[in-house]
C-alpha cells in the first residue's frame, strides 16, 4: 500500500520542494493550504489539494483521517511587529492540533518544521549545534518564541507519552517557488543594484531542496524524539553576497556598514513603521541581527537524514531562474 502524507502549508516555499520530494520519493500527498491562497507552485502535480486551517480541529479531524504521516510546515513567520498574537496562536495552538489527531489516528511520525535559532548559533570556529540552549528571546520575537515553545511541546509529548515526533530545524533557506518573496528578497535587490550595504553578521544558508530531501527522509529515518539543525554553509554576508554576484556575473560593489548604522537606519525605520503601519524593510530588531554571526553545524542531519550538501552557488542559480521565469525581475 502506498503511504499518504499530510503537508501544512505545502504552497509555500518550502512546501513546495517538499511535496515535490515527497512524490519522488514513492508517497501520495494531501497538500493543505489555507482558503483562497495561490497554488501556482503546486500547478500539474498529482497531488490532492484541501483548503482548511490548521486552528480548525473539525477540518483536521476529517483531513487527517486517511494518512499515516504528518509534516508540518504551515507557520506565521512575521517578524515585523516583533509581537503578535495571532502568531502564537498558529505556531503553538495549531501544531497541539495536529498532534491530537496524530495521536487519534495512530499517525507513523509527525515531522514538524521548526527553526533553527532554538538553539545558540556559535562563530564558525565553533558552530551552534543541537545541544545548545535557546536563547534567541534576547530578540524579542513571538515568532522565533513560539517555534520554540512548539517544539518544546512535542518534545515533552515524545518524552511523556512516546509521541513519533522529529524536528527539522532549516537554517536560512535559499531555493526556488519563493513566492512572497521572502528569504530570496535580499538576492532580488542585490541583482537590480538597490541592496545598499551589508553587516557584519552572516547565517548558515541552506538549499531548500536539501532541507526537502533531508524532511522526507525524516519519515523513515532519524530517531525520534531528536532534533535535526538542517543547514549548510556558514557564511558572512560579505561572502555570501560576492557568491551571489559571481552566479549573476556581475560586479561585487556593495560596501560593508558599521554596525552602529545599521542600527540608527533600522531604528529610524522602526519609527516610520509604528507611525505608518507599513512594514520596514530593515526593523531595529532586523538590523540588531544583521551584525550577529549565526553559524550551525548540520554535521548530526548530514549522518542520520543524509542531508545533501549543494554549493550555495546553485542554490542562488535556482532561486534567480524561478525569479525571472514568474516575473521577479527587472
Amino acid at each position: 500500500m502506498i503511504e499518504r502524507v499530510f503537508i501544512t502549508g505545502a504552497n509555500g516555499m518550502l512546501g513546495a520542494s517538499v511535496t515535490r520530494e515527497a512524490l519522488k520519493q514513492g508517497y501520495k500527498v494531501k497538500a493543505q493550504i489555507l482558503p483562497g491562497t495561490n497554488t501556482q507552485v503546486l500547478a500539474g502535480l498529482d497531488i490532492d489539494i484541501v483548503e482548511g486551517n490548521i486552528l480548525d480541529s473539525t477540518f483536521l479531524e476529517e483531513e487527517m483521517a486517511d494518512c499515516q504521516y504528518v509534516i508540518n510546515i504551515a507557520a506565521l513567520t512575521t517578524i515585523w511587529p516583533r509581537r503578535l498574537g495571532i502568531i502564537h496562536e498558529v505556531n503553538l495552538k495549531g501544531v497541539e492540533n495536529i498532534a491530537n489527531f496524530v495521536q487519534k489516528y495512530g499517525y507513523k511520525r509527525m515531522i514538524q518544521i521548526g527553526t533553527a535559532n532554538s538553539f545558540d548559533h556559535g562563530p564558525k570556529s565553533n558552530p551552534g549545534h543541537e545541544k545548545n540552549s535557546y536563547e534567541a528571546h534576547q530578540f524579542k520575537m513571538d515568532y522565533m518564541d513560539s517555534k520554540y515553545e512548539a517544539q518544546c511541546f512535542l518534545l515533552g509529548l515524545h518524552r511523556t507519552q512516546n509521541f513519533p515526533v522529529i524536528v527539522v530545524n532549516p537554517t536560512y533557506m535559499i531555493g526556488p517557488f519563493d513566492s512572497g518573496p521572502t528569504s530570496g528578497r535580499m538576492l532580488i535587490e542585490l541583482y537590480n543594484n538597490k541592496l545598499p550595504g551589508y553587516a557584519g553578521g552572516g547565517k548558515n544558508f541552506v538549499y531548500s531542496k536539501d532541507v526537502a530531501v533531508a524532511t522526507i527522509n525524516a519519515l523513515h529515518m532519524g530517531r525520534l524524539g531528536e532534533c535535526y539543525i538542517v543547514g549548510n554553509e556558514n557564511l558572512y554576508f560579505g561572502e555570501m553576497f560576492q557568491k551571489a554576484s559571481l552566479v549573476f556575473n556581475k560586479p561585487f560593489k556593495i560596501k560593508k556598514f558599521p554596525g552602529f548604522a545599521i542600527n540608527m537606519v533600522g531604528a529610524i525605520n522602526s519609527l516610520k513603521a509604528k507611525m505608518t503601519g507599513k512594514a520596514p524593510k530593515l526593523s531595529y530588531s532586523m538590523a540588531k541581527m544583521a551584525s550577529v554571526k549565526q553559524f550551525y553545524s548540520p554535521e548530526k542531519a548530514r549522518k542520520e537524514l543524509l542531508l545533501p550538501s549543494t554549493p550555495i552557488e546553485e542554490a542562488i542559480s535556482d532561486c534567480m531562474s524561478w525569479y525571472k521565469e514568474n516575473g521577479y525581475l527587472a
